[in-house]
């Protein structure tokens, strides 16, 4: 998925909020989940104004990370935009709308998982 420079987990979060921030997200919220997640190391969980606010961001955030030698990187949802996730092994950034974001309240699911709180 990268290049043979590899990143730390840091790194990359640092280059994914960079490109978030220009691109003017919303709510911006990153949760560390390493101890508790098989999955990735930390999730990042934004929102944009419209459906195209998001499928732009991802589209920027991919861009972004190429320019830096990053290739291969796994989005999937930006075909309606309401929900779009861009892989990037340990950072999964989580770009929403703010009906899905307050649907699905992914910041309370992986708060308690960082927690270390069991499922009920």
């Amino acid at each position: 998925m990268y290049s043979s420079h590899d990143f730390t987990t840091q790194e990359l979060l640092a280059l994914a909020t960079a490109s978030l921030d220009s691109s003017k997200v919303q709510d911006l919220k990153t949760i560390d989940v390493h101890e508790h997640s098989s999955l990735t190391d930390v999730m990042v969980i934004g929102t944009g104004t419209s459906n195209r606010h998001v499928c732009a961001m991802a589209d920027r955030l991919v861009e972004y990370l190429a320019k830096h030698d990053i290739h291969g990187v796994a989005v999937s949802g930006s075909e309606e935009g309401k929900w779009v996730i861009v892989d990037l092994g340990v950072v999964m950034v989580h770009l929403m709308q703010e009906s899905e974001r307050q649907r699905y309240q992914l910041e309370n699911l992986y708060e308690a998982m960082a927690a270390g709180v069991a499922e009920a």
